[in-house]
């Protein structure tokens, strides 16, 4: 015979303080004063910090990058030094923010964005204004067709690299794949030493004179390092004096140059020297440095995670 509460479902009685407990739980939880507060839209003055002027200066520098590019001539030139100077302003905001402090995290997306225009899409376009067929057949063309894949391929895998670190910066101490400022330098070093060759009537076959593909050919190649899962040292403390250093060498050297070009071809083939160092480390660095880098990745302590520090030095979030 069955019995007559089987099937039921069982009901949970409460009393007194039970009960209310039980359904205090069920009950929207009240947002506090400041959750109310982060809520409300803020006007951008009150978000910007002194950190987030150096990076709309990096994004500036972006832009006006892209517009000189598609000048072309002397438009080059001032292009790739714009970039350089990015990068000079991309690495102060990360101290300045340190040192003045920050109470939101507007700056992580607006350094985002700016690293994005300067770091992926100039260089895209510059490579392929400077690269592309001179007589318009870009897609007939195999000059024109490399031109385009490789700026394409510089542009969107530089921005899925910075899209990931977006989602992972606060978990890893160092690099993994190429970092997007490391990639444009390339890019800016390896354009200058081509353009300042032509200047000086410096004929190469397939270098500097008739189809010119084969350093397209290497910018396509290289921007793969970007998401490769290769793992790439994070230098930090007095070395970053070193890397400023050195870009300021790169920017003399594109300024003199209009000048005298042998000074601008010096200064772009050792800055050159330098980048391609770094970009050879991983195969220096023994387990954990070569391919499946993220699975030998040190992870960041979440006491230890400096908010202000800068996108790309891994630890925020960009």
């Amino acid at each position: 015979m069955k019995e007559p509460w089987a099937g039921r479902r069982r009901v949970t009685r409460f009393r007194g303080r039970e009960r209310m407990n039980h359904w205090r739980e069920r009950l929207p939880r009240r947002l506090t004063r400041k959750q109310r507060q982060d809520r409300v839209p803020k006007p951008i003055l009150k978000l910007i910090s002194p950190a987030d002027i150096f990076t709309l200066m990096n994004f500036l520098c972006g832009v006006l990058a892209v517009m000189n590019s598609v000048d072309g001539g002397d438009g080059f030139r001032k292009a790739m030094y714009l970039i350089v100077l990015g990068m000079l302003f991309d690495g102060l905001d990360g101290p300045i923010a340190r040192k003045f402090g920050s109470s939101h995290r507007f700056g992580v997306w607006l350094d985002s964005l700016a690293d994005a225009a300067t770091f992926c899409i100039a260089p895209a376009i510059l490579v392929y204004n400077m690269f592309k067929d001179p007589s318009g057949s870009l897609f007939v063309s195999w000059q024109g067709f490399v031109a385009i894949l490789s700026s394409v391929c510089l542009a969107m895998l530089g921005i899925l690299r910075l899209a990931r670190f977006s989602f992972y910066a606060h978990k890893w101490k160092d690099f993994i794949g190429l970092p997007t400022p490391a990639m444009a330098l390339i890019v800016v070093c390896i354009s200058a030493c081509y353009y300042w060759s032509v200047k000086l009537e410096i004929e190469i076959e397939y270098l500097t004179s008739g189809q010119t593909v084969v350093l397209p050919l290497l910018f396509l190649f290289l921007s793969f390092t970007m998401v490769a899962d290769l793992r790439y040292r994070k230098f930090r403390g007095k070395i970053m004096y070193l890397e400023g250093t050195v870009l300021l060498l790169l920017i003399v050297s594109l300024l003199v140059g209009f000048e005298d070009p042998v000074i601008g071809l010096t200064g772009s083939l050792a800055v050159s020297l330098i980048a391609f160092m770094y970009l050879i480390t991983p195969l220096f660095g023994g387990r954990g440095r070569i391919w499946g880098a993220s699975k030998w990745a040190d992870l960041v302590d979440e006491e230890d995670v400096d908010p202000y520090m800068d996108h790309e030095e891994g630890l925020e979030g960009y």
